[in-house]
């Protein structure tokens, strides 16, 4: 039978918004479960580091996304040789749904001694890492605006509301990144937003790159998109890459798999060459 360690984190996704005992108690006297970790404790990457050594066969994952995105840091910043199994336990699930569709996290684990270690090698931005999907520029003002929302208790102050939903609109319109593709010979090309998606070939990525320039090109960009009309830079310049260099003028603006960030003014997006271990079944 699989042996597997379940790092579970009471405080995010369902475990919040229903009754936090009786969704954890199936997972945790599950009988693949050998150990279980509390998420936040102190030692909690030098476990993840030595599973593999200490003989467990995964670690599975009762979280949100950003709980699962933690983990794989760890284990991508350590080099850790045990593979993950993400539950789908939070709000958007991404992860977990691009690997596993929409099975339950029950289910995943009944059948975890049938699957076997995958190599994934995660997006890379500097030194950060994402599992699904980046965004740069104006996605990640939007996403700001929009977490002040969520999070506040009540009606969230109006100043600094306005100030988000002002930024928002600002990198929406006005151009502020400059960007290159792998070729070093590439003419250099403006977006007002890049958005980078791992789905597919593990040595590229796929982006579109949006420059609007006015309210008239958020109406062309749904009508492309219905009609899959392409017409140039209006709305983007899309395709797939394995190097994105990107640059503006003030911190970059960046959404890691859903989580708004502020980044260094010039960044480095690609495939990492140390790749995270998911555990999976054959197609």
């Amino acid at each position: 039978m699989v042996q597997l360690a379940l790092v579970i984190n009471r405080t995010s996704g369902r475990f919040v918004r229903g009754d936090d005992k009786a969704l954890a108690e199936p997972l945790t006297r599950h009988s693949a479960v050998a150990d279980v970790w509390e998420f936040g404790e102190e030692d909690m990457e030098a476990r993840i580091t030595s599973a593999r050594e200490k003989g467990y066969d995964g670690i599975a994952i009762a979280g949100g996304d950003g709980t699962i995105q933690s983990v794989a840091c760890m284990a991508h910043r350590n080099g850790a040789e045990c593979p993950l199994l993400p539950l789908p336990l939070g709000t958007a699930n991404m992860l977990a749904h691009r690997l596993y569709g929409h099975r339950s996290a029950e289910s995943l684990l009944d059948a975890a001694d049938t699957a076997s270690p995958h190599p994934f090698r995660p997006g890379l931005i500097e030194d950060e890492i994402f599992l699904v999907a980046a965004a740069l520029g104006f996605p990640s003002t939007v996403a700001r605006a929009r977490e002040l929302v969520r999070d506040a208790d009540g009606m969230p102050p109006l100043p600094s509301l306005s100030r988000r939903v002002t930024a928002a609109a600002r990198h929406a319109f006005r151009p502020r990144i400059r960007y290159r593709l792998e070729d070093a010979n590439d003419e250099q090309k403006r977006a007002s937003g890049i958005y980078i998606d791992l789905d597919g070939d593990e040595d590229d990525m796929a982006y579109i790159a949006v420059n609007w320039r006015h309210i008239g090109d958020v109406a062309w960009a749904g009508f492309t998109l219905l009609t899959d009309i392409h017409d140039g830079e209006r709305p983007g310049v899309h395709g797939r890459t394995a190097h994105i260099e990107a640059r503006s003028r003030k911190p970059l603006p960046v959404m890691l798999d859903g989580e708004p960030v502020f980044m260094p003014r010039q960044i480095t997006i690609e495939r990492s060459n140390q790749p995270i271990h998911f555990l999976n079944w054959p197609e």
